[in-house]
């Protein structure tokens, strides 16, 4: 296990959630990740969603055992959804900078020490995020990439469209989360919904170019994106950017028209429309 570095970065903690579905060796892989940072988290908190696995609790066993810091595993008594699973978390945590991290994802090493340095070059920042390559397998067999922009500016016009942080990759400021709310149970759309309210109340945001997480994805991706549910969600977060000045009542419309499209679509063309276009 390697040590901390230095002590001139502050302290951050990283946000994990699981679940009874879940892989053990994408868990395993995942926290290995974490923990060959350059940088090393001063803690891990993993919510159990529900009960898990005796797989999946081996392997958070041997991890809490072995990492040089706090690990903290945080039990939920029943499956109730990303939102809630990393709201629970989050008041678990004691520093005031959190990294959240997905348990079937990368890290690539160095990704805490370089969103920590963007942190100390902006006092003002509350949230750095990065860029995504996706994988099917194994890291060697890269499929795709989330590409979002850097600067606040073009984060602003992204965010009236799309979803302008990729989510495992994020950094956060845990004063500005707790400010605008938390993570709330919001559909799929919780990230979504977090940064809007983010953007709205004008604190200082921007992503990094360098790829920090290896995204796994599968077939269920594209189903699930495509999931009926969420298009109350999605509508109700447009009329949250309108109410907010965010976007004009057109761009409302047409957002929703997309969004519902996306929606009645095949998975097929749903998948060659993320890849092809969305993540390439």
């Amino acid at each position: 296990m390697k040590e901390k570095i230095n002590n001139k970065f502050p302290d951050f903690s990283v946000l994990m959630s699981v679940y009874k579905n879940e892989k053990p060796n994408y868990l395993d892989k995942a926290l290995n990740s974490i923990e060959n940072q350059t940088i090393i988290p001063k803690e891990i908190v993993v919510v159990q969603d529900g009960p898990i696995t005796d797989a999946l609790n081996q392997v958070l066993k041997k991890h809490s055992e072995n990492f040089v810091n706090t690990f903290k595993i945080i039990k939920s008594k029943k499956n109730q959804g990303l939102g809630a699973a990393l709201c629970l978390g989050t008041s678990a945590i004691d520093t005031n900078w959190i990294a959240r991290m997905d348990s079937d994802d990368i890290s690539v090493p160095e990704r805490f020490e370089k969103q920590l340095i963007a942190i100390l070059n902006d006092v003002d920042l509350a949230l750095v995020g990065g860029q995504v390559s996706e994988f099917a397998t194994n890291i060697n067999n890269l499929v795709g990439s989330r590409s979002v922009p850097t600067s606040e500016k073009e984060i602003q016009k992204f965010v009236k469209w799309r979803s302008p942080f990729n989510h495992p990759t994020i950094m956060i400021r845990k004063d500005v989360l707790e400010n605008v709310g938390g993570y709330i149970p919001y559909g799929n759309l919780e990230d979504y919904y977090l940064w809007s309210r983010i953007i709205s109340q004008n604190y200082r945001v921007k992503n990094l170019s360098d790829t920090l997480v290896y995204m796994r994805v599968d077939e269920g991706m594209y189903s699930r994106r495509g999931k009926v549910s969420n298009i109350q969600y999605f509508y109700k977060l447009r009329k949250f950017l309108r109410k907010q000045k965010m976007i004009s009542f057109p761009e409302q419309i047409m957002g929703n028209a997309v969004m519902t499209v996306n929606i009645i679509i095949p998975s097929f063309l749903r998948k060659l429309l993320y890849q092809k276009i969305l993540h390439r």
